[in-house]
């Protein structure tokens, strides 16, 4: 799986376009060890809410999903154990009949501009990594830990815009 666009929109949305390496293995059935792995490493994640035609729980869901399915609620639960606040939202689409098979596109809610730009690379990391069952190369406790000091330093550029922008509105008021 591999990220191969990120475009900003609205204030707090994200859309990325993910592409499958091999379009015919997009599944969680064509790789049964990416969920079972995720969720040794995530336990919280099996409590996701996720809207989907069968009204399976998230962990039921994740037994015949699409992997960038995985990593959009992945990307909301990184940002998650940063924050501890809110509820974010995500949605997986894809229409084969316009791009090629193997082509997603994630939207992710977010707090923090940094911050999902560094949960969006950390959760490609991780789904790589577990697509090859190599557990041993992520340490979840570091990702996390470096993932806040990204959030601490979005909430500093933050407050150096909106100090930017009120000084703007002083100049031309």
């Amino acid at each position: 799986m591999k990220v191969v666009e990120i475009l900003f929109y609205d204030s707090n949305h994200v859309k990325l376009v993910v592409e499958m390496p091999d379009p015919n293995c997009y599944s969680t059935r064509h790789a049964p060890h990416i969920p079972k792995l995720l969720f040794k490493l995530f336990p919280h994640l099996a409590r996701h809410r996720c809207e989907n035609d069968n009204g399976f729980s998230f962990r039921r869901e994740c037994q015949a999903t699409e992997i960038p399915h995985l990593f959009e609620h992945l990307i909301i639960e990184l940002q998650g154990q940063v924050l501890r606040s809110g509820t974010l939202k995500g949605e997986t689409q894809w229409n084969w009949r316009v791009d090629p098979k193997g082509r997603f596109h994630v939207y992710v809610e977010y707090e923090n501009e940094i911050l999902v730009l560094g949960a969006i690379r950390v959760a490609e990391k991780i789904i790589q990594a577990l697509d090859r069952r190599d557990v041993e190369s992520i340490s979840v406790d570091e990702e996390i830990k470096q993932l806040r000091e990204l959030a601490r330093f979005g909430e500093r550029l933050k407050g150096v815009r909106q100090k930017d922008s009120v000084a703007m509105e002083m100049i031309n008021a």
